[in-house]
């Protein structure tokens, strides 16, 4: 039971580091991420509209 805890606790303090990462970002590096983002995005979704998948 000790070791879900030990578990929990660190996923719950990456996920509060990565927000204050986040947070702690300038307006340049905000459209850095969101480009890198939508690139990340755009290439996940490329070719699900084709319809050669059927």
């Amino acid at each position: 039971m000790q070791l879900f805890h030990s578990i929990g606790d660190r996923f719950r303090l990456s996920l509060e580091d990565g927000w204050h990462w986040v947070q702690s970002l300038n307006t340049q590096e905000w459209f850095l991420l969101l480009g890198f983002c939508a690139a990340a995005g755009f290439c996940c979704m490329r070719g699900t509209g084709s319809r050669s998948n059927y």
